[in-house]
């Protein structure tokens, strides 16, 4: 039933939720429903009247359902299966909990509620997107992709497909198997010594590093606005489904980018804890970036040099303009 369920890209968000099959303990219900988790995990439900979304456990409000995002308001509400028109349908909002809101959850319920505000329900059904399309319509080749990539044994094709260095491809393959010797790691193999991230103070893993961080989120913040590039959601999708849908040329170049990025990040991270250098603004991880490009060019195409110069000049343009806003002086531009 769910695989011809999975087939139908006009299927509705209530067809969805109300989808069951009668439970048993043999193999065969237990393999449906890891289909039905892994699919709803790669679903944004886009909310009109509110009657076919579940509140909690589907993914309306944010990149994860509700019940990740507060689990321990999740785990004291009164009732976990309510649709998001029967929780917004009056004010204050119809919420029930079996214990005091108190604390971390009266905090949680209050960042909750800010957020609740400002959703507006409508006379249309609610709708499904399928987050791994640009068209946000259901394949299988796109699910199956993301399954073989985001398992145990992630083949991380794309990183060999890239024109850089081959000590690059290596340092990305390490990144995207979380073998990367963060402090985190570094701490698995009895390594004695503080785990705070040089850049923010903050616990440091991968990740963080990588994408938490408020120096990353920065950076990737420019990438968005020079080249309209959504940031990735995580480590594992960076390699794999996160440009799914985007030209194969244009998608080349913009890993080229990213590695050269997460390449910077790096290196300056390793040159302020081991060589102890200062470290300043973010501008002087961008234009470590845009010099490896500048050079990585020669291998590629004549055809692409040309527009990853001019991809580097319009970075480095947006990340002068963002320090021009807070007072930096573009003129004092950083070596590498």
């Amino acid at each position: 039933m769910w695989i011809q369920i999975l087939r139908n890209k006009y299927l509705t968000s209530r067809t969805l939720a109300q989808a069951t099959i009668r439970p048993n303990d043999s193999p065969f219900w237990k393999g449906l429903m890891r289909i039905k988790s892994n699919f709803f995990q790669r679903v944004k439900f886009i909310v009109g009247d509110g009657t076919s979304t579940r509140f909690w456990e589907d993914t309306w409000l944010g990149d994860s359902p509700l019940a990740l995002q507060y689990l321990m308001l999740y785990n004291i509400t009164q009732r976990k299966q309510d649709y998001v028109s029967a929780v917004l349908q009056s004010i204050p909002i119809n919420m029930h909990f079996r214990r005091a809101l108190v604390g971390a959850r009266w905090e949680a319920w209050m960042h909750l509620v800010r957020r609740l505000i400002q959703v507006q329900l409508s006379h249309h059904s609610d709708s499904v997107r399928w987050t791994l399309t640009v068209n946000g319509v259901f394949s299988v080749k796109s699910m199956y992709t993301d399954l073989a990539n985001s398992g145990p044994l992630a083949r991380s094709l794309h990183i060999w497909d890239i024109k850089v260095p081959l000590k690059i491809k290596n340092f990305m393959w390490f990144l995207h198997k979380g073998v990367v010797l963060t402090k985190d790691n570094l701490i698995k193999r009895s390594w004695r010594g503080r785990s705070n991230c040089c850049y923010c103070d903050q616990h440091e893993t991968i990740r963080h590093l990588f994408l938490d961080c408020p120096l990353a989120k920065l950076l990737w913040r420019t990438i968005h606005i020079a080249f309209n590039v959504i940031p990735p959601t995580c480590i594992n999708s960076m390699f794999t489904t996160w440009l799914s849908g985007v030209d194969v040329k244009l998608s080349r170049l913009i890993r080229i980018g990213i590695c050269a990025l997460l390449w910077a990040i790096w290196n300056t991270r390793n040159d302020i804890i081991f060589n102890g250098k200062k470290f300043n603004n973010f501008l002087q991880v961008i234009f470590r970036a845009t010099s490896w490009i500048r050079t990585w060019s020669s291998l590629s195409l004549a055809d692409n040099r040309e527009l990853m110069a001019t991809g580097c000049s319009r970075w480095e343009m947006v990340a002068r303009v963002i320090f021009n806003r807070f007072g930096w002086r573009a003129s004092n531009r950083l070596g590498v």
